[in-house]
């Protein structure tokens, strides 16, 4: 079984080898400049936190069925196959994806969704584990998702989110990062979506990054049982 390290240095060498080619705004959507900078603390910081979201998931027996919602380079969804989860990857579009797996060969545990899970007939209490990882923020119509995983989430199933405090060290970071990170195309902040996951849910925050300067936030939100 591959170890987290061992999973990091494949996407990120597949990553870099494939901004070296293109340069383009799906790209940046799905974060490839980021996890595949050359800085040592912004590669600290974004991998951490698919780093404690995996952990967080190990905690539970594998087989359990998971949505990595906007799975983006497919990397969250690689770890968990490979950890036995039963993993739905879905995203907006997939040519980032596409460019990814051509030289990485992703699980056969991995049922791939394109295009809005709106539109999808996804089954209701049919999932374990929702990952949004650093996604609800480029979204306008968040609440919508956050309800709609409240739907599609067993009882006491979680999501497990992470976001941007947006906060004035974190557009001053994203400058410094370089122009790929401007951050233009984010609605709104963790603090707001953390809001809105207080209906319906139980919420825990996982971790702060970086504490006291908070740059994002990972949680996770239970969801209340219904009453039989």
């Amino acid at each position: 079984m591959e170890t987290f390290k061992e999973v990091k240095r494949k996407f990120k060498a597949g990553i870099s080898e494939i901004l070296k080619k293109t340069n383009n705004a799906e790209l940046d959507e799905a974060a490839f400049p980021a996890y595949a900078h050359k800085n040592p603390f912004i590669d600290y910081l974004f991998w951490k936190r698919l780093r404690l979201a995996f952990r967080f998931a190990q905690k539970y027996s594998t087989g359990q069925r998971v949505l990595d919602f906007g799975c983006g380079s497919g990397v969250m969804s690689y770890l968990l196959a490979k950890n036995n989860f039963e993993v739905w990857a879905s995203d907006l579009e997939f040519s980032p994806l596409r460019m990814i797996s051509s030289g990485i060969d992703f699980p056969p545990n991995i049922r791939f969704i394109e295009g809005d899970i709106m539109s999808k007939s996804l089954e209701s209490n049919s999932f374990d584990i929702v990952f949004a990882l650093d996604v609800l923020e480029h979204i306008e119509n968040y609440p919508d998702y956050v309800r709609l995983f409240n739907r599609l989430l067993r009882d006491r199933g979680i999501a497990v989110i992470s976001g941007p405090s947006e906060n004035w060290l974190y557009r001053i970071g994203r400058k410094i990062a370089g122009k790929r990170f401007t951050g233009d195309y984010h609605v709104i902040n963790i603090a707001a979506i953390n809001e809105s996951f207080k209906e319906g849910y139980e919420i825990i925050c996982l971790k702060k990054l970086v504490f006291p300067f908070v740059l994002f936030e990972i949680f996770v939100a239970r969801k209340i049982e219904t009453p039989s």
